[in-house]
């Protein structure tokens, strides 16, 4: 091979490399861009789970207080270790057998607590625990939400979760 062929074959390597380098870029840019295009609707997805979740897990509380007549405070297996050091979570329920508690200055924070069984976070995301008092409502309830606007609500009375909303 003549240094000429071997200087023509360097360039074509090196201009393959760069054809490559720039397409793998365009194609990671054009995924980002569709990611966070697409990142409202995946949020929202995930929320409207969550909620669907947290609407299970208070029926089957009130199911479980049903099975154990009634009581004012129903027991639960759970998967966490209790402050007291045991398995059984010790749910507060109204007299209606909905998942509710005593304490008004943290009640939603604490329902949540109760119900999921974690802390009040979506995706490394804070979410907002707010008791919400109307004049022209007769029962408060609370309502969970992201700082994207997205909520659900939980009426305490009647054990009812709303559909994931948007605020703006």
């Amino acid at each position: 091979m003549t240094s000429l062929q071997v200087s023509e074959k360097n360039e074509k390597s090196l201009t393959e490399i760069i054809v490559v380098i720039v397409l793998v870029a365009l194609l990671m840019a054009s995924f980002i861009f569709y990611f966070f295009k697409q990142q409202g609707q995946i949020t929202r997805a995930g929320f409207e789970s969550i909620a669907q979740v947290f609407s299970a897990r208070v029926t089957g509380i009130r199911a479980q207080w049903f099975m154990d007549s009634q009581p004012n405070v129903v027991n639960l297996k759970s998967n966490q270790v209790q402050p007291d050091g045991g398995r059984v979570l010790k749910v507060q329920v109204n007299k209606s057998g909905w998942v509710d508690t005593n304490n008004e200055a943290l009640s939603c924070q604490i329902i949540w607590q109760y119900v999921m069984e974690a802390p009040l976070l979506y995706m490394k995301e804070p979410v907002g625990a707010v008791l919400v008092e109307h004049e022209s409502q007769v029962e408060p309830y609370c309502q969970y939400s992201l700082s994207s606007g997205e909520y659900f609500t939980y009426h305490r009375n009647n054990g009812k979760v709303s559909e994931v909303k948007l605020a703006y």
